[in-house]
């Protein structure tokens, strides 16, 4: 796992709870990650514990009154953070049974506002038929922190009618923040088959290869050769760009065990791209790469006929 771009979502989120935008926590870029962590959540701890008392009187309130009343003094009085910070004082059964007579738009508007630890029992018990217009709108929003927050909170059903709604833009985007990254191998297990692809050429066309490899670097050593063999059939032009975009970024040890995880003829079909990849970046990538996986990609040019010409471009790349 790269450290690198452990901190880059972590700076995101910290960004995103303060209302910042732009590149305003660059500064930050070279504290660890899990420093940046405990410092997040202190400051979560902070903005959503503040007048709890308050808050809980609101919270029994409302079990006394109808939910299609509560619903309407939620929008039009209390407003979405209010109603978030009531949310988690209510009964989950209570809550979701207002949040069911409340507008989309309001509804987004207050999971934004939400702190998923204190409505867990709230967000596993929501029916897929609120999931779905909510994620669409979040996605519409470029809310990824916000979904990226409640992914271990929400069972499989939610899950999926989250991930169909999104833009693979969407989905990369909130993978890339998620809280909780050791569910993300189950999430993308639940993805409509033949979906990877297009997630893989939108990373390459929308400069998301970080994010992509951060993806697939948090997934089981199975799902991870599936996807390699998709990146494989992708061709030269979106490899030599995968292969300069992690280069500029420095994160040979997230793309390295993707190329590890490809078949024999998988190897065979990328040699031909490998051999005809600017020297400094196949140098880079064979430097980076173990002995063992330097061998299997000379045997795989061997295999096609390129054995002379991986040898001949191993030599431009100076290591002979």
């Amino acid at each position: 796992m790269s450290a690198q771009l452990e901190t880059a979502a972590e700076v995101i989120k910290l960004e995103r709870l303060l209302g910042l935008e732009g590149d305003d926590f660059g500064f930050l870029s070279t504290v660890p990650a899990e420093e940046l962590r405990a410092l997040r959540e202190r400051v979560t701890d902070t903005i959503f514990d503040s007048g709890g008392h308050a808050l809980a009187r609101l919270g029994a309130a409302a079990k006394l009154v109808p939910s299609p009343l509560v619903a309407t003094i939620c929008e039009s009085s209390l407003g979405p953070l209010l109603s978030a910070r009531a949310a988690a004082t209510c009964e989950p059964a209570k809550a979701i049974d207002v949040a069911k007579r409340m507008s989309a738009e309001f509804l987004c508007d207050t999971t934004i506002e939400l702190d998923p630890r204190k409505v867990a029992a709230i967000m596993s018990g929501v029916p897929v038929e609120l999931v779905e217009p909510v994620a669409r709108e979040l996605g519409a929003r470029e809310e990824y922190v916000t979904m990226g927050r409640f992914l271990a909170f929400v069972p499989d059903e939610a899950i999926s009618a989250a991930m169909a709604a999104l833009s693979d833009e969407a989905l990369l985007r909130t993978a890339f923040v998620l809280e909780h990254k050791e569910r993300l191998d189950d999430a993308i297990g639940l993805l409509e088959p033949g979906r990877m692809p297009g997630v893989l050429r939108c990373a390459a066309d929308e400069g998301l290869w970080p994010e992509a490899l951060d993806l697939i670097d948090n997934i089981s050593d199975e799902r991870r050769a599936s996807i390699a063999e998709d990146i494989a059939g992708l061709g030269a032009e979106v490899i030599s760009g995968l292969v300069a975009a992690v280069s500029a970024a420095d994160i040979w040890e997230t793309l390295v065990p993707v190329v590890g995880a490809m078949s024999d003829d998988s190897l065979a079909t990328i040699a031909p791209v490998l051999t005809g990849l600017d020297p400094v970046h196949l140098r880079e990538l064979l430097e980076a790469a173990p002995a063992d996986l330097v061998a299997a990609v000379e045997r795989a040019a061997e295999q096609i006929g390129m054995h002379d010409d991986f040898d001949a471009a191993v030599a431009r790349a100076g290591l002979e």
